[in-house]
């Protein structure tokens, strides 16, 4: 925090300035250092700058992460020093939170910091893997090789995220299209087509009839489906808070026919990672594995590590207790065990992590390839229902004005 303190000295007279403190009592300490009889000492009053007030505005995203992870590693390589190249990226970002962030590393490391304890200080940006094998990094003097194995896995976790993403969202973007058409087509067109074909007198088809009817009751009931949906968002929201509640849901989601495949394959892919990547970083995997377990986010899977966890800790092994949980596949307990019995763990753990990766790339794409169809079904059917729904009126109100003349 900054102070701002009014001083004297008979040599100088009144003197102002400012100081970095932490308290006003610390502060006063170090103008009494400078050698200034203190008058005042007070703290420096800014207007919260624009990524506080807006904080999902200016977020750092995994890929500019990744960017930087990678252009540091190119700088420590090449063999400039740590402060110079941190210097550099902090001026050449057009990340406002990234630069706050680098200024503050690049003042801790000044003062005699390490890079991975001043990276620490900042969790909403650098997480606690990324700051443990920075920390090992610098431990084993092998820097470089830690960023770049880092940037790496980001950077493969980041393209199968992206991958997710586009294999979503063109079928959710063409059903809600065709949803909202429908919806439209219900509420704006037919009504006072309707109406007019029954001053006419024609017969009104079934299907219209459905279609009206079905929108009547949607319409009837609004409060109701209102206050379900509601009440739905609500429990989700609740769940999150109760423990309970929430490992229950995680249980439904990973137990899912194909979603529960695709997360747990997402899961064993990046803990996976995580362990090789910690382990060849000179990290003991005692101390490896609660690093890697807060990045599992299902509640059901991290039991079964915190589950292996404890059996390590206790001297029984890894693998020992991983054989209990039934959401493991057996081959890759099996492939732990033995990498653990081999002394090869780190190289198992690679290779898992590859294998799991390569399962959750193929699983998307065979998603993609049945939903791209099944999209395009959806869609044929409702542009078939609402152009049912509106000619067929049509036709019969044209019948009956033939038949009156």
């Amino acid at each position: 925090m900054e102070y701002q303190y009014v001083g004297y000295t008979l040599d100088q007279g009144i003197v102002r300035g400012r100081v970095e403190a932490d308290s006003v009592a610390i502060a006063g300490e170090k103008v009494t250092q400078k050698g200034y009889k203190i008058l005042e000492v007070k703290v420096v009053r800014q207007l919260p700058a624009l990524e506080d007030m807006f904080p999902s505005l200016f977020k750092l995203s995994q890929k500019e992460l990744v960017r930087f992870t990678q252009q540091l590693a190119i700088m420590v390589r090449g063999g400039g020093s740590l402060q110079r190249a941190l210097e550099l990226l902090a001026a050449e970002t057009q990340n406002r939170v990234l630069r706050r962030v680098l200024l503050s590393v690049i003042k801790a490391v000044d003062e005699g910091t390490t890079l991975a304890a001043a990276m620490e200080r900042h969790p909403k940006v650098f997480s606690a893997r990324f700051f443990s094998v920075v920390g090992a990094g610098e431990h084993t003097g092998r820097l470089a090789p830690a960023l770049e194995q880092l940037a790496k896995v980001m950077e493969r976790e980041q393209a199968a995220r992206d991958t997710v993403k586009r294999t979503m969202m063109m079928p959710m973007f063409t059903i809600g299209a065709a949803g909202l058409m429908l919806v439209m087509m219900l509420t704006v067109l037919m009504p006072p087509l309707l109406t007019t074909f029954e001053r006419m007198g024609s017969d009104i088809p079934l299907i219209t009839r459905i279609a009206m009817g079905g929108m009547g009751l949607i319409t009837a009931n609004l409060k109701g489906i209102g206050l379900a949906i509601g009440g739905l968002i609500g429990l989700i929201l609740l769940s999150k808070k109760v423990a309970a509640l929430d490992y229950w849901k995680n249980v439904l989601v990973v137990r899912a026919p194909i979603l529960g495949q695709l997360i747990l394959a997402g899961e064993l892919s990046q803990f996976s990672r995580t362990i090789s990547m910690l382990l060849d970083s000179g990290i003991s995997l005692a101390n490896a594995l609660p690093l890697a377990i807060s990045g599992t986010k299902n509640l059901v899977v991290r039991q079964a590590f915190l589950a292996g966890e404890e059996s390590l800790i206790a001297g029984r092994g890894l693998s020992e207790a991983l054989k209990q949980h039934s959401i493991l596949p057996t081959m890759w307990v099996e492939l732990v065990m033995i990498g653990e019995e081999s002394n090869t763990l780190g190289l198992t753990m690679a290779e898992l992590g590859n294998a799991y990766q390569k399962e959750l790339e193929n699983r998307l794409a065979s998603l993609l390839a049945l939903l791209e169809p099944l999209s395009t079904m959806a869609v044929g059917g409702i542009v078939l229902f609402i152009a049912l729904s509106m000619f067929l009126p049509i036709y019969s109100g044209l019948d009956a004005a033939a038949g009156i003349s």
